[in-house]
């Protein structure tokens, strides 16, 4: 395996190992009902952002696989649509319950992150249909780095934050600075390498 590959295999076991862990302490805790009393009536809009960020969290690394995409291109594109939805859903969904978080300066990052999934996602699809390749991956990967989004902000709970900015002594407030860092760095990092970098490549646009 080169070098290229095997960092590729580390970086997608890293998100996907990070998904897991994020699910199976969040979402499957939720689905079992011993946090559920955040958003008490709201148990419809629980599921469908579960089943919706599930679909996010686990079809959107098969969508980067290269080989489904050229061996498998009917797979690819039922995925596709499965994750479309699901994402959609999800953002929708989520949304919804940022309006009633009891965390209320909470609500400024992600009912923003919730849009971002949404257009995202949505653009995503039309530019499929139009044809346009290039731009397509470019939100599919903008799509899937916001649902990672929702599983960098839990990163706090195991990872201290010390070490980068200093002691934050207020939880309300790092709770607040961590769903803003991990929120936005993360599309930051994507626009960089996506579309800054490629950008200084040496090209030759001068007439001859």
């Amino acid at each position: 395996m080169k070098l290229n590959g095997v960092a590729l295999f580390i970086f997608w076991t890293i998100l996907i190992l990070l998904s897991a862990w994020f699910y199976f302490d969040n979402a499957v805790a939720y689905l079992f009902g011993y946090r559920n009393e955040r958003f008490p009536g709201n148990e419809f809009w629980f599921v469908a952002h579960i089943v919706g960020a599930t679909c996010s969290l686990f079809l959107g690394p098969i969508q980067f696989w290269k080989f489904i995409r050229t061996k498998y291109l009917k797979f690819h594109r039922l995925v596709g649509k499965i994750y479309v939805v699901g994402t959609l859903l999800a953002a929708v969904s989520a949304f919804r319950l940022a309006l009633i978080f009891d965390c209320i300066a909470c609500r400024f990052s992600l009912i923003p992150l919730s849009f971002l999934l949404f257009i995202t996602t949505a653009l995503a699809w039309y530019t499929i249909k139009q044809k346009n390749i290039v731009a397509h991956k470019q939100f599919m990967v903008r799509s899937y780095s916001c649902a990672l989004a929702f599983v960098f902000v839990r990163l706090y709970q195991v990872i201290p934050l010390d070490f980068m900015f200093g002691v934050i002594d207020n939880p309300e407030i790092e709770g607040i600075v961590t769903e803003w860092m991990f929120s936005i760095l993360p599309l930051i990092i994507v626009e960089i390498v996506m579309i800054w970098l490629p950008s200084l490549r040496k090209t030759n646009l001068l007439p001859k």
